[in-house]
């Protein structure tokens, strides 16, 4: 920054800052007047900073830009948002709450007509804010089985089980809700318990008891 560039030069010409006394004297300041503006700053560069009432500090990226100043004000309201992020931290961790989900079975057509294509399964919020095992994503292991148990579709070769690529577009189909990317989207509601945005465990279907 500006005022960091000049101290410096000042200090390689005339040594420690503490012997500079910032350039008390008349002389001293015209002599490290002139040197700066041999070493390409302006007379305006040069003249002195209008201090705003209560700035505690002032700053700026480039040689000609405007001053940005700090006030006491500005420390004290990131110190409060500071506080208040760490509190709102403390009091959301660990806590588990029971949530209306939906699992949403949709087909992607995937970017590029590729990537990501295929079926997959999440768990959406009513507010539309996707959950997976983690923070978000598609649904898999243990979570994704308690959903086939709780959803069981009919399986057209009874003799074998239904892998997950056979069961979501059965699934779209036996609960569909509209189309996404012209084939069948499937929702259905469940209650779950989720922790900091994470479903932990998925109690059951919405209208039955568990």
């Amino acid at each position: 920054m500006t005022c960091i560039v000049i101290r410096n030069k000042l200090r390689r010409r005339h040594g420690d800052s503490d012997r500079l006394g910032f350039l008390c004297s008349e002389d001293s300041r015209r002599r490290a007047r002139k040197f700066l503006l041999s070493q390409g700053y302006t007379a305006e560069d040069l003249r002195p900073i209008v201090w705003p009432e209560d700035a505690v500090s002032a700053s700026r990226n480039h040689q000609g830009e405007p001053w940005q100043f700090t006030t006491k004000a500005d420390i004290r309201h990131r110190k409060r948002e500071r506080m208040e992020e760490s509190l709102r931290a403390k009091r959301e961790c660990d806590v588990v709450e029971r949530r209306a989900l939906y699992v949403w079975v949709f087909w992607c057509s995937g970017l590029f007509g590729f990537a990501f294509r295929g079926w997959w399964t999440y768990l959406t919020g009513l507010e539309g804010r996707c959950h997976g095992g983690g923070y978000k994503g598609q649904v898999n292991g243990d979570l994704f089985n308690r959903i086939t148990e709780l959803f069981s579709v009919e399986n057209p070769h009874p003799l074998y089980p239904l892998d997950t690529d056979e069961w979501m577009p059965l699934f779209a189909k036996q609960y569909q809700r509209g189309k996404l990317c012209g084939k069948p989207q499937g929702k259905a509601p469940v209650w779950a318990e989720v922790e900091d945005g994470s479903v932990k465990r998925i109690l059951g279907r919405a209208g039955q008891s568990f």
